[in-house]
């Protein structure tokens, strides 16, 4: 019986305009007002992942920044905080400070500070960054800074770097070798294939490793869970779930990782389509 539904937000709830498709929002209001199914968004969002809350309009937790914060009810401070360590920024703030990649990155504070994002200042944004840091001034304070390293002192949920996908593929594998034991997570971006994210994470921050935290705090077990994405950073989840889908918009190799995949899109209501197979037929 499922008592739980890990939900990713872009590319999976939402469309690819952004809004969250009716019939999405009625079978979950369904799942959530007929079978007492909790819901849980999971997502790389950080602050704007509180609008999709709001516009959902169901009572629901939240995982944000990728398992960094869990939130039992998104209206209250997070039951759990994952930062990186002291001694995980500063290496990784130094190295990237220090060495001239041609590349947007930024720092995002902690939930005492507001979710503060400060990227660093150069002469050459790529237009991809300053539509991404455009869009996130509309919910929290976003601002450049020639030196990340003055921002030490704060608590820091992840650093996060923003370009071509084929690049920070690079990228990733070089920070591996700086050995900080950072969690490294890397996704093509929901609106722009040619594009991704490349977060790092403490190493108790991820999807699955916040989820299992949220489970356990609601005694909920693996078999009692329904996972659904699409994207990397979801297959994570699919590991721990005893029944995982991908929506028909991901990639192959995430479609792969899961047991079962939509044959509609986002864009087409592939939640509710995974509502209707695995809870309401399941029940006839």
């Amino acid at each position: 019986m499922i008592k739980l539904i890990a939900l990713d937000i872009d590319g999976t709830l939402l469309n690819d305009s952004g809004s969250i498709p009716q019939i999405n929002k009625e079978f979950l209001k369904i799942a959530v007002e007929k079978y007492k199914i909790e819901i849980v968004l999971c997502t790389g969002r950080g602050a704007s992942a509180f609008k999709i809350t709001k516009d959902l309009n169901l009572p629901c937790s939240l995982i944000s920044a990728n398992g960094v914060y869990v939130f039992e009810n998104p209206d209250f401070p997070p039951i759990i905080k994952n930062y990186l360590t002291e001694r995980q920024k500063k290496v990784l703030i130094e190295f990237l400070d220090n060495n001239h990649f041609d590349i947007d990155y930024y720092i995002v504070l902690g939930y005492d500070q507001d979710f503060h994002m400060i990227y660093k200042k150069r002469t050459n944004h790529d237009n991809y960054f300053l539509n991404f840091v455009n869009g996130r001034k509309q919910f929290k304070p976003t601002y450049p800074a020639k030196k990340l390293l003055k921002f030490l002192e704060y608590p820091i949920s992840h650093i996060g770097i923003v370009g071509k996908y084929e690049k920070l593929k690079e990228i990733k594998e070089t920070l591996k070798t700086l050995e900080t034991n950072c969690n490294i997570i890397l996704y093509y971006a929901s609106d722009n294939k040619e594009y991704g994210f490349l977060e790092v994470l403490s190493n108790d921050a991820s999807k699955e490793k916040a989820l299992l935290q949220f489970m356990n705090f609601k005694n909920v077990s693996s078999e009692e869970l329904i996972s659904i994405g699409d994207n990397f950073n979801d297959v994570g989840m699919f590991k721990i779930s005893g029944i995982s889908v991908a929506v028909a918009n991901a990639p192959e190799e995430v479609k792969k990782a899961a047991k079962f995949v939509t044959s509609r899109t986002n864009n087409e209501g592939a939640v509710a389509e995974a509502i209707e197979r695995f809870i309401i037929k399941r029940d006839e």
